[in-house]
Formats: C-alpha cells, sequence, structure tokens
C-alpha cells in the first residue's frame, strides 16, 4: 500500500531503528566464550568472558536475547546524565546534546536489555521529560518557519522523523501563498552534520 505523500519521503520510524542499530556501537560483556564473527560491516570478538566487547547494537541485543551477554549502557543513558540533559532542556533555549540515534537507541536497549541498566523505570521517566521538552522547542521552531530554510541543531534522527511531515504540509502552503505551485517539486532536502546539527532545505 502507498504512503500518503505527506510521509513516503524520507526514512520511516521503523527504518531510522535499523540505522541506529546498525551503526551504533555498544559495549557487551560476554556471558560465554565465542570466536570472532565475521559480518559485513566487519570481524567482530573473539568473545572471552570476563573481558568486554565491543559490537553493533543489533549484535548486542541479538546476543541478549539468547543470554549470551549483557549489554553494558552507554553513559548518558544514566539517571545522572539524564537530569542534567533534562535540566539544559528546561532552561536553555537550544537543544542539548543528545546521541543523534537518543530516541532509537534507548528504546531497544530499554525492550531488550532492561534488567541491564540500572534504575530503568527511573530512566524511561527521563526520557519521556526529555522527549515532551524537545518536542515544544520542535513546534516552537517550525513557528519561525520561512519558505527557504528550517535549521536546528542537536535536533535528534526520529525527531526529524516526526517533524517532517509538518514542515513539508507548512512549506507548501507557504509557497501556495506566495503563489508558487510545489506540488510537483521533490520534497525538501536534508543533511545531518557530523555534530547533529540538522539543516533542511528546499532545493
Amino acid at each position: 500500500m502507498a504512503l500518503p505523500p505527506p510521509t513516503r519521503y524520507g526514512i520511516l520510524p521503523t527504518e531510522m531503528e535499523y540505522v541506529a542499530g546498525t551503526e551504533t556501537l555498544v559495549d557487551i560483556l560476554p556471558l560465554i566464550s565465542l570466536d570472532r564473527v565475521r559480518l559485513l560491516s566487519g570481524t567482530y570478538g573473539p568473545f572471552q568472558p570476563p573481558t568486554h566487547a565491543q559490537v553493533p547494537l543489533w549484535l548486542a541485543v541479538s546476543l541478549r536475547k539468547k543470554r549470551k551477554c549483557v549489554i553494558i549502557p552507554p553513559a548518558w543513558l544514566s539517571v545522572d546524565a539524564l537530569t542534567e540533559f533534562l535540566r539544559q532542556e528546561t532552561t536553555q533555549l537550544a537543544f542539548a546534546p543528545l546521541p543523534l540515534h537518543y530516541v532509537a537507541i534507548s528504546k531497544m536497549l530499554l525492550e531488550h536489555a532492561a534488567e541491564d541498566i540500572p534504575a530503568s523505570s527511573r530512566i524511561r521517566a527521563l526520557l519521556k521529560d526529555l522527549r515532551e521538552t524537545r518536542q515544544s522547542k520542535v513546534l516552537a521552531g517550525l513557528e519561525m518557519l520561512n519558505p527557504a530554510h528550517l535549521e536546528m541543531t542537536n535536533i535528534s534522527s526520529m525527531e526529524i522523523c516526526e517533524v517532517r511531515p509538518f514542515f513539508q504540509t507548512a512549506l507548501n502552503q507557504l509557497h501556495a501563498i506566495q503563489g508558487t505551485d510545489t506540488t510537483k517539486e521533490e520534497p525538501p532536502s536534508q543533511t545531518i552534520e557530523d555534530d547533529g546539527e540538522v539543516s533542511v532545505r528546499r532545493v
């Protein structure tokens, strides 16, 4: 089934989770000895307890489901770190410098390895507060939308997926007001810089 025009362009949230699981490396504590694992993305291991190893997030989740490892949560996924991020979000106009895929990473870890995360219930509550605060900032940013350019620094990949349909609709309405037909134009281009800065432009 074809997706409606506002959502058919760009990466979907489910696809963004796949990207995050592939691109993100996490530390694990192997529970059994394993030889090297050769994958298209690289070679990982050998795995020997109690030595930590670094693997893609998707592989860590797969091993965790089979009870072959314990996942070491990233430093930012802690009560202290998230509390500080929330303080920054509520006291500053700019977005806090969270990881680009923080939404997808935290979702996967809490879904499949909550037992490995200290104070996971508190972590969930802090993430919910962060998401709501950042969503308010995103909506405030859309109010300053102009017909050519929207720029937000430190916005996450999942937040981009969420704002894309609104941005596309608002941009087309602005062009319609100006008498420009955008129904046959390509969707706005989007770039994600290494430092997390996102720039969306119509080309």
